[in-house]
């Protein structure tokens, strides 16, 4: 299985590439352009706006952008194209020019497992674990895309760091009970503060974006597994059963059940087809 090309790939240094300069010059992005930032001082320039950098924030340029940066930084990177038309493809052009909320441990180690292999295995587009780790960014550039995309492009370094720290926060903490003043704690703002900056920067409250992660987790839950719906219920934060169907409805239009079974006979289509192929 071959989802993309690989173009380029490794850990980039500015000191080491750039040694004595403050800025590279302007140039056309012939491809799409991930990068993971761990170390930096530095801006990058896309289309005229400028993202301060920070660690542990994700820039993704795409074809036909124009990009320069403020020298220096050191990431991961992966550069990427597509034959043809592609999901993967439509799914990156809507995708934010700048990450900032985002799992900085999650996507640390998925580029540091992708480079290190890549840099000692070499590029095979067949790979069953190359594709696996890109299948897994995709999943997290898609899962963040809304919440990057609803925020303010740039971040006050001071005032608004604690969002991804929350977002952070949600995602290791979501199967337990969470209150407001447990999620302001984490970040260490009073409540009413924290309820009042995160919801005008991200659109939604904190509340709001708890229930969504539990959702979200109920889903692959109600796909991927046979656990009861009482069990998923609980595994994923909420107090019974019940209240996880009434708000699983009210979010996604359907109960739990019809979206499980909704799976399952996407399932035996492919399956059926993959048969009368063979």
């Amino acid at each position: 299985m071959k989802l993309c090309n690989l173009v380029s790939y490794g850990v980039f240094n500015t000191n080491q590439h750039f040694p004595g300069k403050k800025q590279t010059a302007e140039r056309d992005v012939p491809c799409y352009e991930i990068e993971y930032f761990f170390s930096t001082t530095g801006k990058a320039i896309i289309n005229g706006r400028a993202y301060e950098l920070s660690p542990g924030t994700l820039l993704c340029a795409k074809p036909g952008q124009k990009r320069m940066s403020l020298l220096g930084f050191q990431c991961y990177f992966i550069h990427l194209s597509f034959d043809g038309d592609s999901p993967y493809k439509a799914m990156l052009e809507e995708t934010p020019n700048y990450f900032q909320i985002i799992d900085r441990d999650a996507y640390g180690r998925l580029f540091e497992s992708l480079i290190g292999h890549l840099l000692s295995e070499g590029y095979d587009p067949e790979s069953d674990f190359l594709n696996a780790r890109l299948l897994e960014l995709f999943y997290y550039l898609r899962r963040d895309t809304e919440s990057n995309r609803n925020c303010p492009e740039q971040f006050d370094k001071t005032r608004y760091r604690f969002i991804p720290q929350t977002v952070g926060f949600i995602r290791e903490n979501y199967p337990r009970k969470i209150t407001l003043g447990d999620m302001a704690s984490a970040v260490g703002y009073s409540p009413n503060y924290f309820h009042q900056v995160f919801t005008s920067v991200l659109g939604k409250t904190p509340q709001q974006y708890l229930l969504e992660e539990r959702i979200r987790q109920s889903k692959l839950l109600l796909a991927h597994s046979e656990k009861t719906l009482s069990e998923i219920a609980y595994e994923c934060g909420f107090s019974s059963q019940s209240h996880f169907s009434l708000q699983f409805k009210r979010l996604t239009g359907s109960t739990p059940g019809q979206y499980r079974r909704r799976c399952a006979d996407r399932y035996y289509e492919n399956e059926s087809a993959d048969t009368s192929l063979s």
